[in-house]
């Protein structure tokens, strides 16, 4: 009986260490042209090149805004990659995590062109980029998440102080 309840002590403590590792992973935000600002989500808008820890998902994306210096807009969705190992491991030890931890992971690189409308991804600093044009539709969707965001964050009218 000891030797099965060790078992599964060490089973959910490897659990606990992949879903840990596996969460979050360190995103270098560049830009094509110098002075583009960009926001993700609901994070504030930074001059890029920037770095930031970005979880991984099970379900949602990463809606974006990028502004060149000339004010040339481009909203979409960030590309992800499904991790494969991590939703190996999930289902192999315990379904659940895949909803927990997230089996969906941002690129490690990004370059945002918003001049030209397109976004640059990779996986490693010596990958070639491959580039990607969002759609009409997410262009739309990214749009209307921030112009939402935006009148969420201002008071309501009449509201007094």
């Amino acid at each position: 009986m000891e030797r099965v309840l060790r078992s599964w002590q060490a089973a959910a403590l490897v659990l606990a260490a992949l879903l840990v590792q596996g969460c979050s992973a360190t995103t270098q935000f560049v830009a094509k042209s110098p002075g583009t600002t960009l926001e993700v989500g609901g994070s504030g808008r930074v001059v890029l090149p920037q770095s930031r820890k970005m979880s991984s998902k099970s379900t949602g994306q990463y809606e974006f805004r990028a502004v060149s210096a000339d004010g040339k807009e481009m909203y979409g969705i960030l590309p992800m990659r499904v991790s494969g190992g991590k939703m190996a491991t999930s289902i192999l030890l315990f379904a659940p995590a895949l909803f927990i931890g997230g089996f969906r992971d941002v690129f490690h690189f990004y370059e945002f062109d918003p001049d030209n409308g397109t976004i640059g991804y990779k996986s490693r600093e010596g990958d070639e980029w491959r580039f990607y044009r969002p759609t009409a539709a997410e262009s739309d969707r990214s749009r209307e998440y921030f112009r939402t965001k935006g009148a969420e964050s201002q008071p309501a009218s009449g509201a007094t102080n």
